[in-house]
């Protein structure tokens, strides 16, 4: 059995007959809420039938709404321009990009009208999905893109209750619950088994609460409902966007470490009050540059997949 084996479960679902069936599975949640020519704004770089803008862009089209590209000007100033002149109803992207898309309305005034957002990426935090609910003042989706690639293990649902596996696609399990099984609720480390070849089991290093009955929306496929991650490199840049990102003072933020410690880069809103910063870290804060600034999410996206792996199917 190969565990965590991210290069196998991506062989199975970046196939053309795994990529219809992804294709085809987000038009099938999509189309309740997306209208006929609705402008939709996706902000990713790439729109390859194997990346995660090329999927959502057929998934609107089959949905008969009208894909709008961000780019090739990625900065942030860029983002805000787009999704005004389109009057774009709703918007697909990094939770990360779609929160920071949510200041930069608060700080410039800029009237957007969205209905919907979808935050599309691994499981994210839930201040994250209600500053943007407030911040749009629309509905927000959540969609679980395996390690932010092509593969996509499941959607949300408008009860907003947990994100919905593809029971189809991915049998997920936690094997080793930590508490015991009540009302069909499993807490634990997740594992997924692809459905297609058992042999490749994923693991996502999260800790989930999984369930397993019924949703009020009529579904009957498990919900991911909560999820903390158990990778250390996460587990660090998690920490620090509930510490920074929940101010509505910081744009962006960039961490690294280095030989001397932690660095940090804060891009702020000029005049607002600011979080307190690791008396350890280097700090550089700096105001937002309007004509230079691109997410620094967008910098380390990695949306490529190696060129063999289109060649199967």
């Amino acid at each position: 059995m190969r565990m965590d084996d991210y290069q196998a479960l991506c062989e199975l679902e970046t196939t053309p007959q795994a990529l219809e069936a992804t294709v085809s599975y987000l038009a099938a949640r999509m189309k309740p809420f997306l209208q006929t020519l609705e402008p939709v704004l996706i902000c990713y770089p790439d729109d390859g039938p194997a990346s995660l803008g090329g999927i959502f862009k057929e998934a609107v089209i089959r949905c008969q709404a009208a894909p709008v590209f961000w780019g090739p000007d990625y900065r942030w100033k860029e983002l805000l321009r787009i999704a005004f002149d389109t009057h774009a109803n709703t918007v697909i992207g990094h939770p990360l990009v779609i929160l920071g898309l949510t200041k930069l309305v608060k700080a410039t005034a800029t009237p957007l009208y969205f209905y919907d957002a979808i935050l599309c990426g691994d499981p994210f935090a839930h201040w994250i999905v209600d500053d943007v609910k407030k911040g749009l003042d629309c509905r927000v989706w959540g969609c679980y893109a395996v390690r932010s690639g092509p593969v996509i293990a499941g959607f949300s649902c408008e009860q907003d209750a947990g994100i919905h596996i593809r029971a189809d696609v991915f049998l997920p399990d936690v094997p080793d619950q930590k508490t015991e099984a009540r009302y069909g609720s499993k807490r634990g480390k997740l594992y997924f088994q692809s459905a297609k070849d058992p042999q490749v089991v994923f693991d996502p290093m999260e800790e989930v609460l999984l369930h397993h009955q019924p949703c009020s929306c009529g579904c009957n496929e498990p919900r991911v409902i909560e999820t903390c991650s158990l990778r250390e490199e996460n587990l660090s840049r998690e920490l620090l966007e509930d510490r920074f990102l929940a101010w509505s003072s910081v744009l962006d933020y960039h961490a690294q470490k280095t030989e001397f410690g932690m660095a940090l880069e804060l891009v702020v809103f000029p005049g607002e009050s600011l979080p307190k910063v690791p008396s350890a870290a280097k700090l550089k804060v700096r105001p937002w540059n309007p004509e230079e600034d691109i997410p620094f999410c967008m910098h380390r996206y990695a949306l490529k997949i190696p060129e063999k792996i289109h060649e199967k199917g």
